[in-house]
């Protein structure tokens, strides 16, 4: 019978070993399951609030610069020349731009809108500026018409990675943002001198920088509160900071994807005549400024 019970004892010693071996190993796999998984989850979680960052970065409204409205500027007759005022827009967006409307100006009742679309980096751009700026200019100035300009940015492309469209644009924004609208015209018009060849490498900083002072432009002059305290080091930002730190790039980007999707642009440059394609021919100076007159009711 002893012999009988030590069996017994040996073979339930085995089984609760076998159990206990069993037990620690299922405990074993379970904490490791608990690992994988809970790392898993952090991952998941991480990989979620990423896209989520980005996806409220991407929906984000971009910078909104002073003196712009929907991407453009717009100049009417001050009695003695031109002024800046809101071009037709969003009314929320003209009302934050801070400009008078075009009531406040000399131009004369029912003036037509004459709106340009213009890439700095497009020759047929700087074909249009050599040839018409002037008339518009001198109709603006005696209130026949309001000459309203909108840079955008489709031909990043052309510029050899440099993006020379959006930066040539945001510079021209910056220098909006700081009050200096009345340089604009003439920064417009060195720019489109100095264009360099589509293909090749666009301007770095520095040369955008020489031409927009060369043209007028005070590269020091503050930018407006709202944009120094996005950019600015202790909320103070100068027009130099924003072209270096690209600060209207989305803003930039944002007007020419309307423009293309709600706005009719194809490419530039791109007139309309109280937002009706100018369909006749801007390359003839004569023929372009007769057509401006007719719109205007000067002539039949």
């Amino acid at each position: 019978m002893a012999k009988k019970s030590s069996s017994e004892e040996r073979r339930s010693a085995a089984r609760e070993q076998a159990r206990q071996i069993a037990e620690a190993q299922a405990k074993r796999e379970k904490t490791v399951k608990v690992t994988v998984y809970s790392a898993i989850a952090v991952v998941v979680v991480g990989v979620l609030v990423v896209v989520g960052v980005l996806v409220f970065q991407s929906s984000r409204p971009g910078l909104a610069p002073k003196n712009l409205a929907s991407g453009a500027i717009a100049y009417a007759s001050s009695g003695d020349g031109v002024m800046a005022v809101a071009p037709e827009g969003d009314a929320e967006e003209i009302e934050a731009s801070g400009l008078p409307g075009v009531s406040e100006s000399e131009a004369a009742e029912g003036a037509p809108r004459v709106k340009v679309y213009l890439d700095f980096q497009c020759p047929g751009c700087a074909a249009f500026e050599e040839t018409n700026a002037q008339t518009l200019s001198r109709l603006a100035a005696e209130g026949t018409i309001i000459a309203e300009y909108e840079p955008v940015s489709i031909l990043d492309r052309f510029s050899g990675g440099n993006e020379y469209s959006t930066r040539s644009a945001n510079m021209v924004t910056c220098l909006a943002d700081s009050g200096q609208t009345d340089v604009l015209p003439e920064v417009f018009s060195a720019l489109f001198a100095a264009q360099p060849e589509e293909g090749s490498g666009g301007m770095e900083d520095d040369e955008l920088l020489s031409i927009a002072e060369e043209a007028g432009a005070d590269l020091s002059a503050p930018v407006s509160e709202e944009t120094a305290a996005e950019i600015g080091d202790g909320g103070s930002a100068t027009v130099e900071d924003c072209v270096t730190g690209v600060a209207f790039k989305k803003y930039v980007t944002d007007e020419a994807q309307t423009a293309l999707n709600d706005e009719g642009l194809e490419g530039t440059p791109y007139i309309t005549i109280d937002g009706e394609p100018y369909t006749g021919n801007w390359s003839d100076a004569q023929a372009f400024g007769a057509d401006l007159l007719r719109a205007a009711g000067q002539i039949s």
